[in-house]
């Protein structure tokens, strides 16, 4: 176990029981990602990163309910 891994595990058992659930699924979700055989290309991982940035910054466009109305309308959904 690394270091980084020992520390934060010592501070999370003093956490309140929700939350170290709540940690343990993170891990479980890490491991099951580990376990999947889809894997991101780099070039994806980088898209992937370029678009999350944008959310975060408020730069990111996104449908309107309309817009996706008609969008599920022109699917036949």
């Amino acid at each position: 176990m690394t270091k980084l891994l020992r520390d934060v595990i010592d501070r999370v058992q003093q956490w309140p029981d929700d939350r170290q659930d709540q940690a343990a699924q993170v891990l479980l979700d890490l491991e099951a990602q580990q376990a999947s055989r889809n894997r991101l290309t780099p070039e994806q991982v980088k898209e992937v990163e370029r678009i999350q940035q944008n959310v975060r910054s408020g730069s990111a466009a996104f449908a309107t309910d309309e817009q996706m109305a008609s969008f599920w309308k022109k699917c036949g959904l």
